[in-house]
């Protein structure tokens, strides 16, 4: 089987920053009279939008407003960790890209962030350089996130490709849950985090080289 297309999770999975989350989680969680474990974060929290995580971790006594101004403080942590690095996409990411877009092979990104995370990622990734930014299908709640595959439909749909067409990559157990939900013709996991995926039966893999190009032209 050829696929048509690429779908990619971003964070964890083209843009290896879980550890820089997790620092900022531990900032936020501590200011905040909680703890997590890294596993604890990764069943939790990983894939999941802020609305989504805020309501599990609080249990769901917060109000809108509450939600919106615990997610500003957790991600503003979270982007000035960042801003003390020097940012690359994931080993391997720049030549997949550059083989999709010269082979015309479409690809979107789905990420759980929300628009001030993707913003920075644009101007500090240049992301434009390489994807059509519509393609860049984000967490503006409207739909519901992960695990729910709502968020890989909008992706197919925004490249105009059915499920079976459509490899999506992807570094989360609730975004590997969304995406065998959207029913995708193949999913492989990027393991960027050392995490336990013993739950799946799905390729590894840790660098995009890794990828046969074979999967999608002769």
């Amino acid at each position: 089987m050829k696929f048509k297309a690429v779908i990619f999770d971003f964070n964890g999975t083209l843009f290896w920053d879980t550890k820089y989350h997790n620092q900022a989680w531990n900032f936020f969680l501590k200011k905040h009279g909680l703890e997590l474990t890294d596993a604890e974060k990764a069943a939790k929290i990983h894939g999941k939008p802020n609305r989504d995580i805020f309501k599990g971790l609080f249990k769901n006594t917060l109000t809108d407003d509450e939600i919106l101004k615990m997610t500003h403080e957790k991600e503003n942590l979270y982007r000035d960790i960042c801003k003390n690095i020097q940012l690359e996409l994931a080993p391997g990411a720049n030549d997949f890209v550059n083989f999709l877009n010269k082979n015309n092979i479409q690809f979107a990104i789905a990420t759980s962030s929300g628009w001030e995370n993707v913003s920075f990622y644009i101007e500090t990734l240049k992301l434009e350089n390489w994807i059509p930014l519509e393609n860049i299908i984000f967490d503006d709640g409207s739909f519901k996130g992960k695990p729910n595959p709502d968020i890989f439909h909008k992706a197919m749909q925004k490249i105009g490709q059915n499920p079976e067409n459509v490899l999506i990559f992807e570094d989360s157990k609730t975004g590997i849950q969304a995406a065998e939900k959207a029913k995708a013709g193949g999913i492989i996991i990027v393991d960027s985090n050392g995490d336990d995926y013993s739950d799946f039966s799905y390729r590894k893999i840790n660098n995009f080289n890794q990828i046969d190009r074979k999967l999608f032209v002769d």
